[in-house]
């Protein structure tokens, strides 16, 4: 199974859909010092925050 990362870095002339001054290079070592799981983590605390601050907003709110 393919990553989204690995999805794009897959694709025909992959480099023009990068901002500029972006390159896979630079990708790929921010993408080597995290493991997957350690990602899906920190995803995983950041998703809980925005939902907490949302529930917050709505109690505050509503």
């Amino acid at each position: 199974m393919m990553t989204p990362y690995d999805k794009l870095k897959s694709l025909p002339d992959a480099s023009n859909y990068l901002k500029p001054g972006i390159s896979f290079e630079t990708l790929n070592q921010v993408a080597l010092q995290i493991s997957d799981n350690e990602a899906a983590d920190q995803m995983k605390k950041a998703r809980q925050k925005l939902f907490n601050n949302i529930h917050e907003q709505t109690l505050k709110t509503g």
